[in-house]
């Protein structure tokens, strides 16, 4: 997410015009313009914002669960054993 963002932020507020991420000239260059015309421009579905879009935002969504889930295990096994000491106490389980 920082990366897509950062290189919007530059892009669009570094004074280079449209900005880079709104043509991809960079890209048709470097790929010799394999790919038709509105696969570089803009952002829409299937152009390659579009891609980096959705490949930048699984791998910030997989990284948040990665970073999250073990804190989240952690404070669900507490609770079950709060839970549990509690229900023995009153005799609802052995």
């Amino acid at each position: 997410m920082v990366l897509d963002g950062g290189t919007h932020l530059i892009s669009d507020f570094a004074g280079l015009g449209n900005g880079w991420h709104d043509s991809n000239a960079w890209l048709a260059a470097l790929t010799s313009q394999a790919f038709p015309a509105w696969f570089y421009a803009g952002d829409t579905l299937g152009s390659f914002n579009s891609w980096m879009r959705l490949i930048t935002g699984t791998l910030f969504g997989l990284g948040c669960v990665w970073l999250a889930y073990p804190y989240l295990e952690e404070a669900m096994r507490e609770s079950r054993n709060e839970l549990e000491t509690k229900l023995r106490r009153a005799g609802v389980i052995a």
